[in-house]
């Protein structure tokens, strides 16, 4: 069972549009309206891999509510801790160009006590999982020490624990010692200090990541794919070229496929693999962390991996 952590969840909203202009006014050709945050996006795409799912994290008010139905009417089993405040809303647009932007809310104020409540029911849900996911953003009221505590708890009980945060979070949680980080192009440059643009630079910033503590560090390249390092090899990994519809989601997508193939004891490229195909399978769907497994199969043998 994959147990995921989405401290700050949303109700994502995307509208595809002809071509975006500020200052005007614009109708959508069409619109999804989904229960998002970046862990129950990895939580929906291992359901729809057939993969046992347990989605936590904070929620609350009218768009709390809206969440929880759409997560339960899915099928996905949750136990959300419920907060005083209301529960985001995030809005992506996207037009024909292949252009998006995004607008995204901060979220609610998570009081000390609803945070300890959490963690009393994620210690005890913990022990049924496989493997632990925490990701996204941090709402008010929590800090990088939040993430921090749930990579000792994992550790505690011998969990693996992926985290997807970016920023001061990440720096942070890097210094606890998670078994997976996947940090893209940008958020490399942001910790190495320096930009990131070779192969060479790619191949510095993973293997501070391991030397730091990191079992698995993945780097995520955009068009250029992703590249690990594990078992004192360098492995990149390409994806096959598609026709995007949407790429919201796919960084979840990827995260959720090497969790599941983690899960069903895959090795860690095998597992990449997966990932890598979900986070495609994702792109040819305008709903957000949206797969399916027949696409990700199609997908998965067409991954290539090569040793640098």
């Amino acid at each position: 069972m994959i147990l995921t952590v989405t401290p700050n969840p949303t109700i994502d909203r995307v509208y595809f549009v002809d071509e975006f202009q500020m200052g005007e006014v614009h109708r959508p050709e069409h619109f999804t309206c989904t229960a998002g945050g970046k862990g129950l996006n990895v939580s929906r795409v291992a359901h729809l891999l057939g993969h046992k799912t347990l989605a936590m994290g904070f929620i609350g008010g009218f768009n709390g509510e809206f969440i929880k139905s759409e997560i339960t009417k899915q099928g996905i089993a949750n136990n959300f801790t419920q907060i005083d405040g209301e529960t985001r809303i995030c809005v992506n647009i996207s037009d024909k160009n292949g252009l998006s932007g995004e607008i995204l809310e901060a979220g609610p104020n998570v009081t000390e006590e609803e945070k300890k409540a959490f963690l009393i029911a994620f210690e005890k849900k913990i022990d049924a999982a496989d493997i632990i996911c925490a990701a996204g953003s941090l709402p008010k009221g929590l800090d990088s020490s939040f993430y921090i505590e749930l990579v000792s708890i994992a550790k505690k009980h011998g969990k693996k624990i992926i985290t997807d945060a970016s920023g001061r979070t990440l720096d942070d949680v890097i210094k606890a010692k998670p078994f997976m980080v996947k940090p893209n192009r940008y958020e490399l440059s942001l910790l190495m200090k320096k930009e990131i643009d070779s192969i060479e630079d790619v191949k510095e910033a993973l293997t501070f990541l391991q030397k730091s503590g990191v079992e698995l560090p993945l780097a995520t390249l955009g068009k250029d794919g992703a590249m690990a390092y594990t078992d004192g090899i360098f492995y990149k990994f390409s994806s096959p070229e598609v026709e995007v519809i949407n790429t919201v989601g796919s960084g979840d997508s990827s995260v959720s496929g090497i969790a599941v193939g983690l899960s069903r004891g895959m090795n860690i490229i095998d597992s990449i693999k997966l990932g890598m195909a979900a986070g495609t399978a994702n792109t040819q769907s305008p709903e957000t962390g949206f797969v399916t497994p027949e696409l990700v199969e199609k997908y998965y043998k067409e991954i290539i991996v090569d040793k640098i």
